[in-house]
């Protein structure tokens, strides 16, 4: 087990509860992978970026992600949400003074949001829906939580975990989320192999499939060297493959708009096009208010399910 200095007791009468005392979850951030960056090292498909874009970081290429509304909200909720956990729960839980070392590899670090007297792990998150989190008492918590969590216990040597979510400001619940040895083993793994990009100096492939890799490039190369760059034969087939879906993009427009089109030509100034899947074409008049231009009244046109009734 990992060795740790605890401070805050969070007491279950709120007595005593220092609000503002946070640790600096960002210090050395870039010399270790932290469990909120376990996510992106596995790759998962609801991380927040990708392992080549958190390499980037953690190298210098490009800049670290920056405190967002949801981010600075989570930070400023977190010592009230572990205070009613502690009511919940009926445990104390203290917060790490330091950020924690695994007593093997050095690069895997964590700063959990608790650890209770009798060593269980807290982890505090909220959440805009209760996508993805099952119901409360149970293990069932979102991908990209579990292996942050596991990742922690896997750091601290702990055998299970509390994790607390606030979802939609007012639905608080409590999971309850054991280790899991061959989850842990299998992070471990990822973690080593992403690791020697970072040691290296070199970066993981880029997916260019995956979501944001556009922005990603672009962040990675700001500026222009002056360079004149030969386009091998891979690059021109990339290029008349972009060609060619742009290409299909604006042909597919063209033929969904017709399709639109069609149809609404059969429904005429009719409500409701019925089809016999539950599907229907829905024509109403809403009320566009006015701000900077006149309020005025429109037509929306949309498909809905009459089956589900939405």
């Amino acid at each position: 087990m990992a060795s740790f200095a605890l401070v805050e007791t969070v007491a279950r009468d709120d007595e005593d509860v220092d609000v503002n005392a946070q640790p600096d979850v960002t210090k050395d951030r870039d010399k270790s992978i932290g469990g909120s960056d376990e996510p992106a090292v596995q790759n998962l498909p609801d991380a927040f970026m990708t392992a080549t874009e958190l390499c980037a970081q953690k190298l210098g290429l490009i800049a670290p992600t920056e405190m967002n509304q949801p981010m600075r909200w989570g930070q400023l909720l977190e010592p009230t949400i572990r205070t009613e956990t502690a009511v919940v729960t009926g445990r104390d839980y203290r917060v790490p003074r330091e950020r924690i070392v695994h007593p093997k590899y050095s690069f895997l670090t964590c700063h959990p949001d608790g650890i209770s007297d009798d060593q269980v792990l807290l982890e505090v998150k909220t959440a805009r829906t209760a996508q993805g989190w099952g119901e409360q008492g149970t293990d069932e918590i979102p991908p990209r939580v579990t292996v942050q969590v596991q990742h922690n216990l896997m750091v601290c040597g702990l055998a299970g975990a509390d994790v607390a979510v606030l979802i939609g400001g007012s639905d608080h619940r409590v999971y309850e989320v054991p280790a899991d040895t061959e989850l842990q083993e299998a992070l471990l793994e990822g973690c080593l192999k992403f690791w020697k990009f970072v040691e290296s100096g070199e970066l993981p492939p880029v997916d260019y499939k995956a979501p944001g890799a556009l922005a990603f490039v672009r962040k990675l190369y700001p500026g222009t060297t002056g360079e004149i760059v030969k386009a091998s034969t891979l690059l021109h087939q990339v290029r008349h493959d972009m060609e060619s879906a742009k290409e299909n993009e604006r042909e597919a427009k063209v033929a969904a708009d017709a399709c639109m089109a069609r149809l609404l030509d059969a429904l005429g100034e009719g409500a409701l096009l019925e089809f016999e899947d539950g599907i229907a074409l829905r024509r109403q008049e809403v009320s566009v208010k006015g701000y900077t231009v006149a309020a005025k009244k429109r037509i929306d046109t949309r498909f809905i399910n009459q089956k589900g009734k939405t």
